[in-house]
């Protein structure tokens, strides 16, 4: 996707006059977006090489990095509220990338009720949060992370398991127990049923990772290891062989049928790519708009989408991260296609303009709203014209 030719409100900022150039944020930064200037020693932003990871934010001593998304105050303010609304003293700390439901959590942590904190990479995390969140009763800290070479923010996850270390041994010289921080690892991978799959290999073809193995005789193996839970090939699944762990499709579909009778006409459902846009902790859609997370805009398949307008839905949008900015390995790309595809089919019945297919970045967080804001336009005109047949 082209980089918007007007100023558009970036979501970091970086205040020259607190840098001190010490070259931390510089040194973390995954997509080289902050650089050490070779002649005047400063380090300077390239907002259109950054993917708001906030490794920077998290990290600079200075305090001179300016963030949108799950700053300080919005991530102390979130966690006074959950506090009251959870009603318990364990704090849970989850990569949405690796993040699995309630009964997950449990079975990893052994703790069935807590405060939820999911953010886009616990990397993110400044250490004043930790210190806050024990000063607030909590009693016990479980972070969640991706195993580390599957960090979507490559050093995401590394940088997070050092700074618990570093932050249990301070605490432990102010009497807290042992690791009263604990890390642990996880990742969301396929999950394939032998007995329904048809051995096409529409999952070979279309997996980013060369996970999907087609082997002889006839079957599909997956290499868990190489796996990075994109869900591009279970979508593709003309068997309904395979599920992506906490995307399954019966999961997708009961959140389709629940959310539905809640929106007001006309109904905008939008299946947003968690690495395309960041919502905000306090995030309050409009009465025709709801939102489904994904893990990959790939993951989308033309059931759900179906079936969203056999319940009622009026339009569906899906918003993707552009080839470039891709978590994925360019799966976005092949989505885009499926659905261009999968437009020509529904003109067919006159709904190709309820399917928008468009590519944001959450460094310009104004660009969703603004793809919302025509797409609800375009609805309302099919809906005008409708009503006057």
């Amino acid at each position: 996707m082209t980089e918007p030719a007007t100023q558009e409100v970036a979501a970091l900022r970086q205040n020259e006059d607190y840098c001190s150039s010490c070259s931390i944020c510089s040194s973390l930064c995954p997509y080289e977006a902050l650089k050490k200037d070779v002649e005047t020693g400063r380090i300077t932003l390239d907002i259109t090489k950054c993917q708001v990871c906030g490794l920077c934010y998290s990290n600079c001593p200075a305090s001179a990095i300016d963030i949108l998304y799950y700053d300080l105050d919005s991530l102390i303010k979130y966690l006074e509220r959950a506090k009251q609304e959870y009603a318990s003293d364990t704090l849970v700390i989850m990569c949405r990338g690796s993040a699995p439901d309630t009964a997950g959590v449990e079975e990893i942590f052994g703790v069935s009720k807590f405060i939820p904190l999911l953010v886009p990479c616990v990397g993110r995390i400044p250490d004043e949060i930790y210190l806050n969140a024990l000063l607030m009763g909590i009693g016990k800290i479980n972070v969640l992370a991706c195993d580390e070479d599957y960090c979507r923010f490559d050093r995401g996850s590394s940088v997070t398991a050092r700074k618990i270390i570093a932050l249990n041994l301070l605490l432990g010289q102010f009497g807290y127990e042992q690791e009263v921080i604990t890390l642990k690892r996880h990742s969301l991978k396929v999950k394939a049923d032998a007995n329904l799959c048809i051995a096409c290999g529409n999952c070979v073809f279309y997996c980013p990772y060369d996970a999907a193995r087609l082997e002889s005789p006839g079957g599909i193996n997956f290499d868990l290891a190489a796996c990075r839970g994109c869900g591009l090939c279970v979508a593709m699944c003309p068997a309904v062989a395979l599920e992506l762990e906490n995307w399954e499709k019966d999961r997708i579909s009961a959140l389709i049928t629940r959310l539905a009778p809640e929106m007001k006409p006309p109904k905008i459902l939008v299946f947003r790519c968690q690495w395309a846009t960041f919502p905000l902790l306090d995030e309050e859609p409009s009465p025709n708009v709801r939102f489904i997370d994904l893990p990959c805009a790939a993951r989308v398949d033309n059931f759900h989408i179906l079936e969203a307008f056999q319940k009622g839905i009026n339009g569906v949008l899906i918003a993707a991260c552009s080839e470039e900015d891709c978590k994925q390995n360019r799966a976005s790309g092949k989505t885009q296609h499926s659905m261009t595809a999968l437009s020509k089919r529904l003109s067919q019945i006159g709904f190709q303009e309820r399917l928008h297919f468009c590519s944001v970045s959450p460094r310009y967080p104004e660009e969703l709203d603004k793809e919302l804001e025509q797409f609800s336009q375009t609805i309302k005109a099919i809906g005008l014209k409708e009503s006057n047949l």
